[in-house]
């Protein structure tokens, strides 16, 4: 298990911490209350992929993909997902196994979808953020 404590001037060396440990198979899933800073990470570990383009909350869209210099990663926010037919019909399955994945609000998965996955936990202390993330397998 990792641990961090940071602001938000020094988000972008744990997004490259964690871009590490990104790959097509062992999808991210950020969990974390409205504000902790899902996005603002996904955007610097995003960045940190070599991808210069706009990141953004896709949480009306559901899902957004991003080119990066280590293969298409697809940044999905559930938080409107309206039903569990809405996960099929994601395909998040079949896009873990040749993608990269970071999935904010994963609760809302309501079942285990995968078999290994990084976990991390964002939390609010004060104007600092903690992260904790750990590999499950």
């Amino acid at each position: 298990m990792n641990s961090f404590v940071f602001d938000l001037k020094s988000i972008a060396e744990v997004g490259k911490q964690i871009a590490c440990s990104l790959r097509p198979g062992l999808p991210l899933l950020l969990y974390g209350q409205m504000g902790a800073g899902k996005t603002t990470l996904t955007k610097r570990i995003v960045a940190s992929l070599g991808c210069d383009e706009e990141v953004t909350s896709p949480t009306y869209t559901l899902m957004q993909s991003y080119q990066t210099n280590l293969g298409e990663l697809w940044h999905v926010d559930l938080y409107r997902l309206e039903g569990s037919h809405q996960i099929d019909e994601l395909g998040l399955d079949e896009l873990n196994m040749n993608s990269m994945l970071i999935i904010e609000w994963p609760e809302r998965l309501g079942f285990k979808v995968f078999s290994k996955y990084l976990k991390a936990n964002l939390s609010v202390q004060g104007n600092n953020r903690k992260l904790i993330w750990e590999i499950i397998e």
